[in-house]
């Protein structure tokens, strides 16, 4: 089986105000050239979205209900090539494989699930292939790891790319608990 694997370093630009602060991944993954990540790479009121674009990679972007400075999985939307592709997840399964995200894009099926339990292990899955994801380090010295197993193309590392930029805390059930109770504080800030 194929085996490859692809960092993309963090960047950070914070000039200007607040609200106009970027942050992500970028770097080259070898065939597929460059590829960087940018959240927030625009904001709608309480809505965040990550946006991947490269040199063979499709443009993809993930909106979502904010959550820090990445959009979360709550009221969540994928686009890929400007098509909008449906988000399913089961958000009351007890294990990290009923708990995964599921998309169909392109005729093919895709599972993002987590593989450990904390939040910086993730897995992209189709038939065939599977992508690894994982970050590692802190501040300057941040890095996003890319495994993959099997033939991907450029759709494949796109997919899991936007997804690094993603808060996805909910695949388990210790991160749901948390972003409920984060959520929950938040609203109840509004009421004082």
């Amino acid at each position: 089986m194929q085996r490859h694997t692809y960092v993309l370093e963090h960047w950070e630009d914070r000039s200007g105000d607040r609200l106009s602060w970027r942050f992500g991944y970028r770097g080259t993954a070898g065939e597929f050239g460059r590829i960087e990540v940018v959240y927030p790479a625009r904001r709608h009121g309480d809505r965040h979205v990550t946006e991947v674009s490269g040199d063979t990679v499709p443009a993809i972007s993930f909106d979502g209900w904010a959550y820090g400075r990445k959009p979360s999985l709550h009221m969540a939307q994928l686009s890929v090539g400007g098509s909008g592709i449906r988000i399913q997840r089961n958000r009351w399964a007890q294990t990290r494989a009923g708990r995964a995200l599921r998309l169909r894009v392109a005729g093919r099926e895709y599972r993002y699930l987590a593989t450990g339990r904390r939040h910086r292990d993730r897995a992209l899955v189709r038939d065939g292939v599977e992508i690894r994801t994982g970050r590692q380090g802190s501040g300057a010295r941040k890095k996003a790891t890319f495994t993959v197993l099997g033939p991907a193309d450029a759709t494949d590392l796109a997919l899991a790319a936007v997804l690094v930029g993603v808060n996805t805390r909910n695949l388990t059930r210790g991160g749901a608990v948390r972003a409920f109770l984060n959520r929950s504080l938040n609203w109840l800030e509004i009421f004082q």
